[in-house]
């Protein structure tokens, strides 16, 4: 019996870190980098269900846990990307993982890499959807 494999998806994200975003010495505040890492996984699952179709199907989708390595400071203006990737699986497991990756673009150093784990829930019973609606499945699936 052949087991199918996950394929690998990547989106970018293109980030230049706003004033607002950090302290007196100019470095990017920690918690910025999770608002950006789910700007990553928000790129991914915006293909499969859109935030609005997602709260019309009652369907929500929890962050169940977030990951963060502190490599080197982002700082004020720099231009950095973000690389989020998914295993796009051949059957739904409960969870989805996107992993990041925040690379300074001038350096090419990696600034930051951490990874996101979300769950769907029925929004009504607040109960785990154990399976997907089929459309939403077979979008996953076409993930590219």
């Amino acid at each position: 019996m052949k087991t199918e494999k996950a394929r690998t998806i990547a989106r970018r994200l293109e980030i230049t870190p706003r004033f607002h975003q950090t302290d007196m010495m100019g470095v990017v505040h920690n918690a910025e980098y999770f608002l950006w890492f789910e700007e990553g996984r928000l790129q991914v699952m915006s293909d499969v269900i859109p935030v609005t179709e997602a709260l019309e199907l009652g369907v929500i989708t929890p962050v169940v846990e977030n990951h963060c390595v502190y490599k080197t400071p982002a700082r004020f203006g720099n231009q950095l990307t973000l690389v989020t990737t998914h295993n796009v699986l051949p059957a739904y497991e409960g969870r989805l993982r996107f992993d990041h990756h925040l690379v300074d673009k001038a350096t090419k150093s990696e600034i930051a890499s951490g990874y996101t784990v979300i769950t769907l829930v029925d929004a009504k019973n607040m109960r785990l959807i154990k399976e997907w609606i089929p459309e939403l499945w077979s979008r996953y699936q076409a993930l590219a």
